[in-house]
């Protein structure tokens, strides 16, 4: 009977022991399972291959005129009129009359320099007679002996002719200051600014009227070293789109020249630009806009989607292992909601060198450099 008992506690123990390791290999199973099964975070992505790219360096500039200025007085007087033309907004046209200023006083200045003139003719004439009568009166004489020129009446003679010249250049210079009475719009524009009325004395130098050409309008932009150095080298030959604020393009600009200098004040680099009004004019001076200029080809370069580009001017990407990684990028140009960046080079990122590029196109603030994700492909990208 004992060993019975002792057999039956023998075969209880080892099957409770059987139980015990048979649980302890199924808890094991259990933890293997759920380490194969880790749940991996999807991310979208878009491919990139590295290519030539041209893209567009944008950047914003004022519309001017090529001609404006200050009309100012260029004698003293009481202004007499002030015709319509001269009120601020008007459209006037090269040659117009727009303010007359009294001028008596310049008209006497005129005649006292035309009777000089004419005093200078009568003088002139007088001694060219002197001087013939001289040389007819040596040759009577019968002597052989050359006259001086005192004798002939030659310098008398040169210094009448002189004193008409002289005579001449003042009556021009008197007309001059007379016409500057009646003050004339020096080019076709618009009058926007007017600082005088009837019956104000003006002196010489005070601001009358300010006008703006309505012809040819430029532009003048400031470029950055790096935005110099991504324009295409024939720029004479490409156009510029100029679009307003809205994005909407409302003119072209031919380049015209470049300013390869800095900027004293800026230390930026000058484009000159004219607005082609070929196809109708609906640009305003004064306009601010955008300038889309056409950059130069851009070699081994990658165009990636805009919204890829966080904060602190990174990208994410994912290794060989599907694992996020990150670089610092300088974009280029932008186009199409589009941005182009340099391919980095192995040797900056290492052993993370992808063999090829995948972008994620939604980063967030939880990635993690290093961490495996499920890469997801965008459509459409």
């Amino acid at each position: 009977m004992k060993s019975r008992k002792w057999w039956l506690i023998a075969s209880l123990s080892v099957l409770v022991l059987i139980i015990i390791v048979i649980d302890d290999l199924e808890d094991t199973a259990e933890i293997e399972q759920k380490q194969t099964t880790q749940y991996l975070p999807p991310v979208s992505i878009v491919n990139s291959k590295p290519e030539d790219n041209k893209g567009v360096i944008i950047t914003t500039a004022e519309i001017k005129p090529r001609w404006e200025t200050s009309l100012k007085a260029q004698v003293s007087g009481e202004v007499e009129q002030v015709f319509e033309k001269a009120l601020a907004g008007t459209q006037v046209k090269k040659g117009d009359t727009l303010i007359r200023i009294e001028n008596s006083r310049y008209l006497a200045d005129l005649h006292e320099a035309e009777q000089a003139l004419a005093e200078a003719r009568l003088n002139l004439l007088q001694e060219q007679s002197k001087s013939s009568q001289s040389q007819k009166n040596w040759q009577r004489a019968g002597i052989s002996k050359t006259p001086s020129d005192l004798v002939l009446n030659i310098p008398q003679l040169e210094v009448a002719k002189k004193t008409v010249v002289a005579a001449i250049s003042r009556v021009k210079a008197a007309r001059k200051t007379d016409s500057y009475t009646r003050v004339k719009a020096p080019f076709s524009g618009m009058i926007t600014q007017r600082n005088v009325s009837i019956g104000q004395t003006v002196l010489e130098g005070d601001e009358l009227l300010y006008i703006v050409q309505d012809g040819p309008q430029d532009i003048s932009v400031a470029l950055s070293k790096k935005q110099q150095s991504l324009l295409t080298k024939e720029r004479g030959k490409h156009t510029a789109s100029i679009r307003n604020m809205d994005n909407i393009e409302i003119a072209q600009a031919q380049i015209k020249r470049s300013g390869e200098f800095l900027d004293p004040e800026t230390r930026q680099y000058r484009l000159f630009l004219e607005i082609d009004d070929t196809f109708g004019r609906q640009t305003l001076v004064g306009d601010f806009v955008q300038v889309h200029l056409p950059s130069r080809i851009i070699q081994n370069s990658l165009e990636i989607p805009e919204s890829a580009l966080t904060r602190n001017g990174s990208i994410w990407y994912l290794d060989d292992e599907d694992r996020l990684r990150q670089f610092i990028v300088t974009v280029l140009f932008y186009r199409n909601n589009k941005i182009i960046i340099e391919t980095p080079s192995s040797d900056k990122l290492n052993k993370h060198y992808p063999s090829s590029w995948r972008i994620a196109t939604t980063p967030l603030a939880s990635f993690l450099a290093g961490r495996r994700v499920d890469p997801v492909m965008v459509e459409g990208e």
